[in-house]
């Protein structure tokens, strides 16, 4: 193996292997979260607080990302990240309340950090395979997801000295950015040129110079409007179910199913992209399934496992191609950052209030279909701006 070859091998285990740590950590809780009201006398509002908290941390934290790769250095930085999510991991698991809060939010902000910087690494190692190498690495947050929220329940039913279940259940998470670390420290420092070069050596770019750049709001609302669909369709998806007539258990499978599709498109998309080039027409037949799958589950909810399965493919579809669209629209590791911390901090606060605005939509009309046709119509503008973004141009271009 040649030494070219050995190094983008390494690099690409580095990103899959933090990968891993950018969703489980995050979706894990909810299989347990039970356990943990009861173990700490958590009421309704404060579990729903719990689980919002993690996005908002999102929405907070993504902008701080490129400033603070700009004045560590982007692996320096990415190797932070996964000691906030390792630390967040055993502060949330020791057992008390203020902990795990505290612990949720050193999460939030490991994930928001490793999301925004990600797609800059994939820019600088990749740069002509940035759409395949963002397939594979949400194919992997797909893997550690699914991974870590499988194993929690049998987890939980295990107790280890002064750990009960669902402590050990959620500290299993810490083998995750153990693993990543194992990968990323020895670059760190090996080689601290390397370790700083990327965004440091880029030209400055602002988030706020960002704002005046069309094609930086048209990634940006392309990305948020996506996330705001999915977190606000599949936040009451359960209870969607079970007021169309679905069993319990039939509610639970079909939500599975929802988790399970959107892994498949990570790997359906990495022949087609590897390809194509027209991400246009590819994008604007993604995020208009999600559309129509909206509509179908309004007009015939009996077919409601097939809806949700194409929504789930063809949101996640849409995520990757708009999330590859950081590296493709611009020019330059600093631009990148910019525009991923700018897209990311409006998308998961356009997010976080996605499942409160359904949750009153729903309780003011007694119903469902004025709720999904709201999350439809954000799908119809997520389509017209993935559509504008996807066209070859690059922010700032000009200037």
């Amino acid at each position: 193996m040649t030494l070219s070859k050995r190094a983008n091998l390494f690099a690409l285990l580095g990103i899959l292997f933090l990968a891993l740590n950018l969703r489980g950590p995050f979706t894990s809780l909810a299989p347990v979260l039970g356990q943990v009201m009861e173990g700490l006398s958590l009421s309704a509002s404060a579990a729903g607080f719990l689980t919002a908290l993690p996005l908002l941390s999102f929405a907070i934290f993504s902008p701080m990302a490129a400033s603070l790769s700009r004045r560590l250095g982007l692996y320096p930085s990415l190797s932070l990240a996964l000691f906030l999510i390792a630390g967040g991991i055993i502060l949330r698991s020791i057992g008390v309340e203020v902990l795990l809060y505290v612990g949720t939010v050193l999460i939030g902000a490991g994930i928001a950090t490793g999301n925004v910087l990600l797609p800059v690494v994939v820019k600088i190692a990749f740069p002509a395979r940035i759409s395949i190498v963002t397939s594979l690495y949400i194919f992997t947050m797909g893997i550690g997801s699914t991974l870590s929220s499988s194993i929690m329940v049998p987890l939980s039913s295990l107790n280890v000295t002064q750990f009960s279940g669902w402590q050990l259940a959620l500290l299993f998470n810490i083998v995750f950015p153990i693993a990543a670390l194992v990968i990323w420290l020895p670059k760190v420092l090996k080689d601290k040129r390397s370790a700083s070069a990327g965004i440091k050596d880029s030209p400055p770019t602002s988030m706020k110079t960002l704002l005046t750049c069309p094609i930086a709001w048209q990634v940006t609302l392309g990305i948020g409007l996506n996330s705001f669909t999915f977190y606000a369709f599949a936040g009451w998806l359960p209870k969607m179910l079970s007021d169309l007539n679905f069993s319990e258990v039939d509610a639970g499978y079909i939500y599975g199913f929802l988790q399970f599709s959107t892994m498949i498109p990570g790997l359906l998309l990495l022949p087609i992209l590897s390809k194509s080039n027209n991400q246009r027409a590819i994008i604007t037949v993604c995020a208009g399934s999600v559309f129509v799958a909206l509509l179908g589950l309004i007009a015939l909810p009996d077919f409601a496992i097939f809806w949700v399965g194409l929504f789930g493919l063809a949101n996640c579809s849409t995520f990757i191609i708009a999330l590859s669209f950081v590296g493709l629209r611009t020019t330059n590791p600093g631009q990148a950052a910019a525009l991923s911390g700018l897209s990311q901090s409006i998308g998961y606060a356009l997010a976080a209030t996605g499942p409160t605005l359904i949750g009153y939509l729903y309780t003011a009309t007694a119903g469902w279909t004025v709720p999904l046709l709201l999350i439809a119509i954000v799908a119809a503008f997520c389509v017209m701006f993935c559509n504008l973004a996807a066209r070859d141009n690059k922010v700032l271009q000009g200037r």
